[in-house]
């Protein structure tokens, strides 16, 4: 028997070169909260691209319990924000929870598009 596995790796460029607005200050959290029937953690973003050029943004989240611990982690993507524009979405987490989470961004990726 014979198994073959393809790894595929993406490299993306973000649009990260003016300090004034780096991707991160584009994105806040506007709720955090667990689902009560599937125990799924979920984050509210809001996505206000400061740039100047329409951009995809990927935005990392992590859900800690109130020990400080990472409980869950999980991912919003949105396309093609263009330049002064709010979009709203939201990046629910993995792994389900039974105790009250924070939210937390720890990555922004902006690609210019």
């Amino acid at each position: 028997m014979v198994v073959i596995v393809v790894i595929v790796v993406v490299v993306a460029v973000g649009e990260s070169d003016d300090p004034s607005h780096p991707p991160s200050a584009d994105v806040k959290i506007t709720s955090c909260s667990v689902d009560s029937s599937t125990r799924l953690p979920s984050a509210g973003l809001e996505i206000h691209n400061h740039s100047s050029k329409a951009s995809t943004y990927g935005i990392s989240v992590e859900f800690v319990d109130p020990k400080g611990t990472r409980v869950s982690e999980g991912a919003g993507l949105s396309l093609t924000v263009a330049p002064g524009q709010t979009v709203r979405t939201s990046a629910g987490g993995t792994d389900q929870v039974t105790q009250k989470v924070t939210c937390r961004v720890t990555d922004v990726n902006r690609m210019a598009g």
